[in-house]
């Protein structure tokens, strides 16, 4: 088991028989932290780093901006929605865009 880092849970990327979740860990700094992923399965160590190459994505070029999520019918066509992560879902097409 996991002690959550989050009250909303762990960021958890799951490939195939294998998956990594986020790990926090404080520094020298008050209120600081450092995030890394801890990696289970055959694959653990690539899924684990992918994983951090994400966190490192985020931390270089999103740290402080706001997603923007939408939610719109499963039968929305790709040229209405905006351009960003889509998530198909079986009732819904999920974007998610950065400023």
């Amino acid at each position: 088991m996991v002690a959550s880092a989050s009250p909303i849970g762990i960021p958890t990327l799951v490939d195939g028989d294998s998956f990594a979740y986020r790990t926090v860990r404080p520094t020298d700094e008050p209120d600081r932290y450092e995030l890394g992923a801890i990696g289970h399965g055959p694959q653990g160590q690539k899924v684990a780093r992918r994983l951090v190459e994400e966190i490192q994505v985020w931390d270089r070029d999103h740290r402080g901006e706001h997603a923007r999520i939408e939610v719109h019918p499963s039968g929305t066509p790709d040229d209405r929605l905006p351009a960003g992560r889509l998530i198909d879902r079986r009732h819904t097409r999920v974007t998610i865009t950065w400023p």
